[in-house]
């Protein structure tokens, strides 16, 4: 796991560079060209002692600079050791690096398995890629000016090349907060900065400063057919088997739910020393500590329980927290994920977790409510009358337009959404800045790309029906039983209403009220939503890190 930057216009400087070290502790590197600037910062997992980065091929005529994991890397080595190309690391980026010389851009995003953001610079014919993957698990951002273009794995850097005074807040981006408490892509905070799209690359041609952004992934409508447990029981242990290769130490969170049980079940029977790791949250309502001993104890693991204590939330976490995301971002389980995660790379540098079941397979609640409309069961938050008129757009609409396909299936059409913005913008967004402000990489086994599509051709009596997550249900209840399997879902996340009010007066006194965003009469005190009140203190918090 690691950071990347570059940029066609702007000077990369190692000071520059620095502010991804906590993405690449172990190393970093600048490479750069007449036309182009990369930089890496790198946490070692695969290829410990190969593979630093950026890494030139091809007589240097190709260079990479590469962020996340190719799961399937030792397969696609033996496919090059078989058109008699001989590599001379370990490492995953000089396989991706030589598929690409190989078997060109196309071939390569299909024959891919894993998380990763790459930019890719070929001096031939003077052009640069940016590519994501599939389902937006690993973050790659870019700024396109008239003459140049620059990208980061994260916000903060863009911004400090391009210049605060050169951006402007796009209300779009405000809207979909306030609804969501999240910014997907391909918006940010920022008109100038986009995120780009899961599944989709760049073309940039450095000679005539032309963009290209090109989809070439995404779930479309299928078949449907009955499940098939077989075949989801193998491709879930197909792919907890390809996240499990590591040089490094690795384990798992294991909540006790359903998913990180799947998970802990197929990597036990792999790792016979299987280390895994359960956040015991003092709030009785939210600790399913008990659930977690009884999967450790079947499964036979190395179980470790991590007391997470909130103690007093404190403003100075929560700017902590605003500087960490580079944009507003609102999800009260920020607190519980940063401190376990803190925790866990204390143990190990790799973490597979449950991330994505509940999105694949309808797991939520929200599901069973078949009186409320899908923009109802979607955003937290439909009350923008704080906001001044020219931030309040419709996203509901914008949201849908942005789908992989569009359907009349009202709970399909639920589902799509959740995959392609609750998942990248909420979930995937906050697992990887948080894993990676503390130099952990978390592997997410339900988002490999087999299973996203298996999971798109079900029935919808199984998607949709009376028993949520049924097949995923089913295979545990090989092991657990159904008392165990069936019991209401848990969500890993914090009671804001105990504290939230406290930060009133943060609200109420901040140079932000003065800005253009709210409408005079804004008052934090008219707000009753405990929820709502974090979503306009996180953003309140950032304004202030980049206008004060």
């Amino acid at each position: 796991m690691c950071g990347l930057i570059g940029s066609t216009k702007h000077q990369i400087t190692r000071n520059t560079l620095s502010s991804l070290s906590h993405r690449g502790p172990d190393s970093r590197g600048l490479w750069h060209s007449p036309d182009c600037q990369l930089g890496h910062t790198r946490l070692s997992i695969l290829g410990l002692s190969g593979g630093a980065q950026p890494m030139s091929a091809d007589n240097g005529r190709i260079t990479i600079s590469f962020n996340g994991e190719i799961y399937n890397y030792l397969e696609l080595k033996e496919v090059l050791r078989e058109e008699g190309v001989e590599l001379q690391t370990g490492s995953d980026t000089e396989v991706l690096l030589n598929y690409y010389i190989v078997f060109g851009l196309d071939k390569t995003l299909e024959d891919v398995n894993g998380m990763f953001a790459f930019a890719l610079y070929n001096w031939a014919n003077n052009t640069l890629t940016l590519a994501r993957d599939r389902v937006g698990i690993k973050p790659l951002f870019y700024a396109a000016e008239k003459d140049g273009i620059t990208f980061c794995s994260e916000i903060g850097p863009i911004k400090e090349v391009l210049g605060t005074d050169k951006l402007s807040i796009d209300p779009v981006a405000v809207s979909m907060f306030f609804n969501t408490f999240y910014i997907a892509s391909p918006n940010t905070i920022w008109n100038e900065i986009r995120s780009l799209e899961p599944g989709h690359y760049i073309d940039y041609n450095l000679q005539t400063k032309k963009l290209k952004v090109k989809k070439y992934w995404s779930l479309s409508p299928q078949k449907r057919s009955n499940r098939n447990l077989k075949e989801f029981e193998d491709l879930l242990r197909d792919s907890v088997r390809l996240r499990m290769r590591s040089d490094v130490p690795f384990g798992a969170y294991l909540s006790g739910g359903i998913d990180s049980s799947l998970i802990v079940k197929y990597m036990s029977s792999i790792d016979e020393q299987c280390s895994t790791y359960t956040a015991e949250i003092k709030d009785k309502d939210l600790n399913e500590k008990k659930y977690a001993d009884r999967v450790a104890e079947k499964y036979k693991t190395n179980h470790t329980n991590i007391e997470v204590e909130y103690g007093e939330i404190k403003l100075s976490f929560l700017r902590k927290m605003a500087r960490t995301f580079g944009q507003p971002f609102a999800d009260s389980s920020i607190i519980p994920t940063y401190l376990i995660s803190k925790k866990i790379s204390e143990s190990v540098a790799v973490a597979l977790g449950g991330d994505g079941s509940d999105e694949n397979f309808c797991g939520y609640n929200k599901y069973d409510y078949t009186d409320k409309s899908i923009q109802d069961k979607f955003f937290r938050n439909q009350d923008l009358s704080f906001l001044n008129d020219k931030y309040v757009k419709d996203t509901y609409d914008y949201m849908v337009s942005k789908l992989p396909y569009q359907t009349e299936d009202p709970q399909e059409l639920m589902r799509l959404m959740d995959i392609r913005f609750f998942l990248e913008g909420d979930i995937l967004q906050k697992v990887d800045r948080l894993s990676m402000a503390n130099s952990l990489e978390v592997r997410v086994p339900f988002l490999d790309h087999r299973i996203l599509e298996y999971a798109n051709r079900l029935d919808y009596d199984l998607l949709f029906g009376d028993l949520r997550k049924e097949v995923p249900k089913t295979v545990l209840e090989q092991d657990f039983d159904k008392d165990f399997v069936h019991r209401n879902k848990i969500g890993f996340m914090l009671n804001v209403d105990e504290w939230i009010h406290k930060f009133d007066d943060v609200i109420n006194q901040s140079k932000f009220l003065q800005s253009d965003l709210f409408c005079v009469t804004f008052n934090i005190e008219k707000i009753k939503s405990p929820y709502l009140k974090f979503a306009i203190l996180m953003f309140v918090l950032w304004y202030e890190e980049n206008y004060e």
